[in-house]
């Protein structure tokens, strides 16, 4: 039976990433010709160091040369290239459902009234006639882009990726790989994944430490809107083991300002029965200081910790977030 084709990545994007290469300086361990260096010494093309013969070591191994001028046994050391591994950590938490406007829900909600509330949820938008148009990109599908266009990149370059769902546990690995029969089964396994449960990635992150056995990149894609100790406590395991971790958060600006409505909205706990009625102007400056409070925390984590951290908002066209993103860490 064929698989439908993959909505995350259109032919168009990759073109235009045709000419991206995700620049991870990092030394990792692999087994498979790639572009990244590998704390391994063995034979091959490119000479690394010297030292000293010991009992046991090759015969064919002495660097004669090296035997002619100083009179003395030397070992030639030399790198090889390896391919990088990078595993993508996507949040599929109910919170990622979020598409940033107010829209009235016709089964639960009054009519508009001048001076009445909307609800603040993810609905799809209605036109003239009655006739649905596209609704904007919910985080979750933002971040899936985000991450299908990551996987092409990174296999493309002759790296290997894998693919890690999770909310509140690991909830799917597809272990790495480095074929495009491998990123199709990446991208259909995006496909079917839809956002539910809470949010809780430090469990995730643990569960997916134990099965990502040798180090390289983690990408960590989420709105993180949770507890950041926990969060950092287990991102602490990987940059520990000398992994290279970036976090690529999603938000919406209808998050980051709050929507000027004109009118007091229901806002809705994406991932509880909470709810409360209140008018956004009144709350948006204490709102905007509880945030930021956040995002500064996050960054600031993350430096302390040596992780990448980069905030999008899907106004921005996905393909020129990564893109921005990418030119500015090459030339870091």
């Amino acid at each position: 039976m064929a698989l439908p084709p993959p909505r995350y990545l259109r032919p168009q994007d990759l073109r235009r990433f045709q000419n991206f290469q995700f620049a991870a300086r990092l030394i990792v361990e692999g087994f498979y010709a790639g572009r990244h260096r590998s704390p391994y010494h063995d034979a091959s093309a490119e000479f690394a160091d010297y030292r000293p013969y010991v009992p046991g070591d090759e015969i064919r191994a002495l660097d004669w040369r090296a035997y002619a001028r100083t009179d003395r046994d030397y070992i030639k050391l030399f790198r090889k290239d390896t391919d990088m591994r990078c595993h993508v950590l996507l949040d599929t938490s109910r919170s990622m459902a979020f598409r940033g406007e107010p829209e009235a829900d016709p089964d639960t909600d009054p009519p508009p009234r001048r001076n009445g509330w909307r609800r603040l949820a993810p609905q799809r938008k209605q036109t003239a006639g009655n006739k649905s148009e596209e609704a904007p990109l919910s985080k979750f599908e933002y971040a899936a882009y985000l991450t299908a266009a990551l996987g092409y990149l990174m296999i493309r370059q002759g790296d290997r990726a894998s693919l890690a769902l999770g909310a509140d546990d690991l909830q799917v690995f597809l272990p790495p790989g480095g074929t495009m029969a491998h990123l199709y089964r990446l991208l259909y396994t995006l496909e079917q994944t839809r956002p539910d449960g809470p949010t809780r990635l430090s469990t995730a992150l643990r569960a997916l430490f134990t099965v990502a056995r040798r180090k390289g990149l983690l990408v960590v894609l989420s709105d993180f809107l949770e507890a950041p100790e926990p969060l950092f406590a287990a991102l602490s395991m990987y940059a520990q083991r000398g992994w290279q971790i970036l976090l690529l958060q999603v938000l919406t600006e209808a998050e980051m300002n709050l929507p000027d409505a004109g009118r007091p909205l229901r806002f809705l706990d994406a991932e509880g029965p909470g709810m409360a009625d209140a008018d956004p102007n009144a709350l948006r400056a204490a709102y905007r200081s509880e945030l930021q409070a956040h995002l500064d925390t996050l960054e600031t984590q993350s430096k302390a910790h040596r992780i990448h951290y980069a905030r999008m908002t899907t106004a921005t066209p996905y393909d020129q977030a990564l893109e921005r993103y990418l030119t500015t860490r090459s030339q870091s």
